[in-house]
């Protein structure tokens, strides 16, 4: 028997009051979780460190544990300056060389760069030169998935290929993100220059 239209009506509304507190969660959660690509780990030529660390060095202490774990012989460090007679990259060196990774196998690359499609502009050809080609990229969580589309795509067919692993310097959680001011506030900048790069403006 078919329910009156009403009815279909007033059976939908009510359906939808019981979903809609779940769904709207498990959307919210999968946008989160798509600013993260955490890749499968093997041995590559070298770990890069992306430039914006933390003020504890979060990125260079998950590169360091990375390298100390055999998975790279090269940690190459890219940075911008932070002010007077101050670089972004010999701070991350000094870190590095700290927690015992031996300057010979650190390479520093410095430069100015204002988005991480310069910074790839920048990178990429240090790397290429090198001959490397298989590195893990090292970024804050919610960077990942956007860094290494952009340094693919400086890349080239012809490489070198990214695996990117993430890092958790607490600015950014994809799981109920959106309850936290700080968390929001990181996903919609990271929302937004995700746009901006796909339309090749970043």
């Amino acid at each position: 028997m078919r329910l009156p239209r009403w009815q279909r009506w007033l059976l939908g509304a009510v359906l939808s009051l019981v979903v809609l507190p779940f769904a709207v969660p498990l959307g919210l959660n999968a946008l989160g979780a798509a600013l993260i690509t955490d890749d499968p780990l093997h041995p590559a030529d070298a770990i890069l460190v992306l430039g914006g660390e933390s003020r504890d060095g979060d990125r260079v202490q998950h590169a360091v544990k990375l390298f100390k774990r055999g998975l790279a012989p090269l940690l190459v460090l890219s940075g911008t300056p932070m002010g007077f007679r101050t670089h972004e990259v010999d701070i991350m060196r000094r870190h590095a060389e700290f927690l015992g990774v031996p300057p010979a196998r650190i390479l520093s690359v410095k430069h100015d760069s204002d988005s991480t499609k310069e910074e790839a502009g920048v990178v990429v050809p240090v790397l290429k030169r090198r001959g490397l080609k298989e590195v893990i990229l090292v970024t804050s969580n919610y960077h990942t998935a956007r860094a290494k589309r952009i340094f693919e795509r400086a890349a080239g067919p012809y490489g070198p290929h990214f695996l990117a692993s993430p890092v958790d310097d607490g600015l950014f959680e994809p799981d109920g993100w959106w309850k936290s001011r700080r968390y929001a506030k990181t996903f919609v900048y990271e929302a937004l220059k995700t746009v901006w790069s796909a339309v090749e403006v970043e």
